[in-house]
């Protein structure tokens, strides 16, 4: 299916606007020039079940991907058939934005729900340098943050126990999909299989099982219908994770300083 390249936009995100794009207003708010010129970039638009593969690694780069609906994993086979869920990626992100320092493709992208992605080319992704570059300064700021993300998420799968890592993973992504949806709450979509979270935090199925009945035992979640889990104490979760709290500059003054809507690049 082909994207339209004659989208209209307006600033200012309604409360009924898509998910995605609070994910990319979170540092500074795109202008409409800067989205026409990122729905100008894509080449088409891809869904994919449950479970499907988006890319494989190994493959050439040729391409990077804009999740606007569903979760997407990035896997990393590390030997003997096993995986590592190296990175969960919500609509709003770039997924395959890592591989275009490389050849090879790092990381399988599989779909952990079903997914909705917008494709776009590296050179189309090039040229965005050129039309939207103050665009491309907030994708760097989105990275850094993620990266962020990342770090405090292996600090808790290399060293902490069970019970800290799956209670850590529940904080990441509630803390990430609070940015799409403010008004949230404690309940969360939980699309992960037990593999999934194993995958992610480095165990077996098995243990994810037991360490799930733990945290309901104690009264900090609770399954619900619908792949959801209520986060019934969120103090004592984070109490119990460990995981530190972090707090990201909306719209920073160094990004607001050196660019311009109207010009891209302020160049004094």
């Amino acid at each position: 299916m082909e994207t339209s390249s004659a989208a209209t936009w307006t600033t200012g995100i309604a409360p009924t606007e898509s998910m995605w794009l609070r994910r990319l207003s979170e540092f500074i708010e795109p202008t409409p020039a800067e989205l026409t010129a990122l729905e100008e970039a894509k080449l088409t638009r891809r869904t994919f079940k449950r479970n499907e593969l988006i890319s494989l690694q190994g493959e050439c780069v040729k391409e990077v991907y804009l999740l606007t609906h569903g979760w997407v994993g990035s896997s990393l086979e590390v030997g003997s058939g096993r995986r590592q869920l190296a990175n969960i990626l919500l609509p709003g992100d770039f997924a395959g934005l890592p591989d275009i320092a490389l050849k090879r493709v790092a990381a399988t992208l599989v779909a952990l729900s079903d997914v909705t992605v917008d494709v776009i080319p590296l050179d189309r992704l090039a040229r965005l340098f050129e039309t939207a570059p103050r665009f491309l300064f907030m994708l760097f700021v989105m990275t850094q943050r993620e990266r962020v993300l990342l770090m405090d998420q292996l600090a808790m799968v290399g060293q902490s126990k069970a019970i800290q890592r799956v209670a850590a993973l529940i904080l990441h992504i509630h803390r990430r999909l609070s940015v799409l949806q403010p008004d949230i709450g404690n309940v969360v979509d939980w699309p992960l299989s037990q593999l999934r979270v194993a995958e992610a935090v480095g165990l077996t199925s098995v243990h994810v099982n037991r360490t799930f009945r733990d945290l309901t035992q104690r009264g900090l979640v609770a399954r619900k219908k619908g792949k959801q889990i209520e986060l019934l104490d969120l103090d004592a979760l984070i109490r119990l994770s460990g995981l530190p709290e972090r707090s990201f500059a909306k719209e920073p003054d160094w990004l607001v300083n050196c660019c311009s809507p109207a010009t891209g690049l302020n160049r004094r």
